[in-house]
């Protein structure tokens, strides 16, 4: 595994006499790797970014186009035109504007929260890793939007 990675382990876990499994969520240092901001609530920094995402969602149109506006190793904000529900389960493609590769990176996110941007809809995301693929492909955004 690259050290500068934030990566994600197993650990069994025994609740009410069940076994199950819990998360252990673990950080590695070096290029690409997640600031804190400090604060009352630490949180890892958000990185401002120009991407476009191309978003879908069950019972939602088509295809719809957003602007993304700053991403972290858990969400991203994005802004767009079109209504979409709170806890909506989005896919996504993101593309960054100006980067070295032209690849789109593919996310799956839940709907947390809708605000205004520049008075425009703009909704904060959290990422969902329902597997290693787009757990990968939420670290290399990031790693590619700290640079």
């Amino acid at each position: 595994m690259n050290t500068n990675q934030f990566s994600s382990q197993q650990s069994p876990e025994k609740r009410n006499g069940a076994e199950g499994t819990n998360q252990v969520l673990t950080l590695r240092s070096g290029t690409g790797a997640p600031i804190f901001e400090p604060g009352p609530h630490t949180r890892i920094r958000r990185n401002p970014v120009r991407a476009i995402a191309s978003l879908t969602w069950e019972g939602g149109p088509r295809e719809v186009f957003g602007q993304i506006r700053d991403v972290s190793l858990t969400g991203c904000l994005l802004r767009t035109e079109s209504t979409i529900p709170v806890d909506s389960d989005l896919d996504i493609t993101i593309t960054l504007v100006g980067a070295r590769s032209e690849a789109g990176f593919e996310v799956r996110a839940t709907v947390r929260r809708q605000t205004t941007i520049d008075g425009r809809r703009g909704y904060g995301l959290e990422f969902l890793f329902p597997s290693t693929r787009h757990r990968r492909a939420v670290q290399a955004l990031y790693s590619e939007t700290a640079r």
